[in-house]
């Protein structure tokens, strides 16, 4: 009987990481996989379409092989890069993610703090967009801290790759509340006409 309730945990603890980054691993990013069993440089990049930052302005993020050696898993932060950067809480929130990958709640009331696989099929390259919604004011540098399992065997990932900085761009602010009203009016524009038609 205790045998079979073994076995069991154990295969359920095998189900929940190929679906994605356990929850308890959001503050250090550690894949609950065992022990590591690589090691050197990664063969893997985390690329950033931007390298400012700014209140509801989005930031184009890609994780990708670097030489053709494909991966099964990873996790992804946008954290402010400062000496505590290690431990220093997700901020923002992923969106426009593809297939096989999905949202991660390491932010209280917000699924898409951080960013992983779903599944463990072998990928090259995921990419999603990532957006700052805190409030339109300098936090810090921020930076993007990426794990990768490569897998087979699940105990080779790679920890801590992380993205060029991105600095704070007040200027980007108001040009994302401006986008953010002209958008708002075309909208009730919209809606006023499909109205007007309806009636």
């Amino acid at each position: 009987m205790n045998a079979v309730l073994i076995f069991s945990a154990c295969l359920s603890m095998a189900f929940a990481r190929s679906t994605g980054p356990p929850t308890d691993a959001c503050t250090d990013m550690i894949p609950q996989h065992g022990g590591l069993t690589v090691s050197g440089e990664p063969p893997y990049a985390v690329n950033i379409g931007s390298m400012k930052y700014a209140t509801g302005s989005p930031v184009q993020v890609t994780v990708a092989t670097t030489n053709g050696t494909s991966f099964r898993g990873f996790f992804v932060q946008a954290r402010v890069n400062d000496t505590d950067f290690v431990t220093n809480p997700a901020l923002g929130m992923f969106s426009n993610y593809p297939e096989q990958t999905g949202g991660v709640e390491c932010t209280t009331d917000n699924a898409n703090s951080a960013w992983g696989h779903t599944n463990n099929n072998d990928k090259t390259s995921v990419m999603a967009t990532w957006t700052y919604d805190g409030p339109c004011e300098d936090v810090g540098d921020l930076a993007f801290r990426v794990t990768v399992v490569q897998g087979d065997p699940a105990t080779r990932y790679y920890t801590d790759i992380v993205s060029n900085n991105l600095m704070f761009d007040a200027e980007m602010c108001d040009t994302g509340a401006a986008s953010y009203v002209i958008s708002s009016i075309f909208t009730i524009i919209s809606s006023i006409m499909v109205a007007v038609l309806a009636y």
